[in-house]
């Protein structure tokens, strides 16, 4: 899957893109300009263009086994599920993906987001790759 953390100020996520138990490619840019928005996502791929449609629309009944974050004119969301978007006012570490538990372990002990994906990468074979960041505040 990958692994997608926020540590109150940076969004960091990993370039791994698997099929099973595959890799296909460690250089992949999991950050998605869509409409105004910026996505960063973990789940299934295929589904991410309709969820995307859901999360700007305002949602929708169907389940997506997506979840993540959305970035939009200078605020930050968490999305999840049937398209559904929060405002992310929790400033503290946060993860998403397969490697969630290890990077959210590694920020708990002082490690920015960055560095927790990189520790996550150790861990979860379904993260790794190229490291990317993107600055929230």
């Amino acid at each position: 899957m990958t692994t997608i953390a926020f540590d109150g100020s940076t969004i960091a996520y990993d370039g791994r893109m698997t099929q099973g138990n595959l890799i296909v490619r460690d250089d992949y840019d999991k950050k998605i300009k869509f409409g105004n928005a910026y996505f960063f996502l973990a789940g299934d791929v295929k589904d991410m263009e309709p969820f995307m449609i859901d999360c700007l629309e305002g949602g929708s009944d169907r389940e997506f086994m997506i979840s993540g974050f959305m970035y939009e004119n200078g605020q930050l969301y968490e999305v999840g599920g049937g398209g559904g978007v929060w405002i992310c006012d929790n400033f503290g570490p946060m993860a998403y993906g397969s490697g969630a538990d290890h990077a959210l372990s590694s920020m708990d002990c002082g490690l920015s987001a960055k560095e927790a994906v990189k520790m996550a990468a150790k861990r979860d074979n379904c993260t790794g790759g190229k490291i990317r960041t993107f600055k929230v505040k």
